[in-house]
């Protein structure tokens, strides 16, 4: 098995007995579809709530000493940093998959209002988007500060909502949905973007952790 699996596999059995604290965290976006009646604005909060779970994995370590048992292991620092960003991305991603198909039947079978194709998959997209720039700017500043010293950064995935939210009011919310799910080439452009924002997230990790040793 690839190393960077390796610590991935090891990130998820830190977090296993965890699952229910946070599938329980997960809930609480369910609601925002009664209110909203948009998948859209929906998804945007789920994943503000899933980003802001992010630092579970820096303070279960902290709180064990992983720290020391990490220095024992036979891999690269660069291994454990990629196998981190493989957890939470994975994480994320499938918990903004399951967010997805829950608000879609609550809308369907609770608001009576269904989501049509294009705004389904262009909610999911930007859903995609906004929790790879959430979740990729946090990673460097845990990793530099802990999950202690840099509880300032469990608060940018609130600001990314409300600044996306004001945006999307000024902007209209209809209209940026119906822009993004226009051609295919919308998903490779938030593909390729995510891809970019992991990649440069992931170098500043790296990098911090070279120096700091953390």
């Amino acid at each position: 098995m690839n190393p960077a699996m390796k610590c991935m596999k090891l990130d998820f059995m830190l977090l296993k007995p965890y699952v229910k604290s946070v599938l329980l965290v997960l809930l609480v976006p369910l609601m925002f579809p009664f209110f909203t009646g948009s998948l859209l604005e929906g998804l945007s909060f789920g994943v503000t709530v899933t980003a802001m779970t992010t630092a579970y994995t820096f303070s279960i370590s902290e709180k064990n000493g992983m720290e020391r048992f990490y220095g024992f292991l036979p891999v690269g620092r660069g291994s454990l940093v990629a196998g981190r960003y493989l957890a939470v991305f994975g994480i994320g991603y499938l918990a903004l998959l399951l967010e997805t198909a829950l608000q879609s039947a609550i809308l369907l079978w609770a608001v009576k209002s269904p989501p049509s194709g294009g705004e389904l998959i262009s909610s999911l997209l930007l859903g995609m988007l906004l929790f790879t720039i959430y979740a990729g700017v946090q990673l460097p500043g845990y990793y530099k500060y802990g999950s202690i010293r840099g509880k300032i950064f469990m608060f940018i995935p609130t600001v990314g909502f409300l600044v996306f939210y004001y945006l999307a009011g000024k902007l209209g919310i209809g209209e940026a949905w119906q822009l993004l799910s226009r051609p295919a080439a919308a998903v490779g452009c938030v593909l390729a973007l995510s891809a970019c924002i992991i990649g440069i997230s992931a170098a500043f990790s790296i990098r911090i952790v070279n120096k700091t040793g953390r």
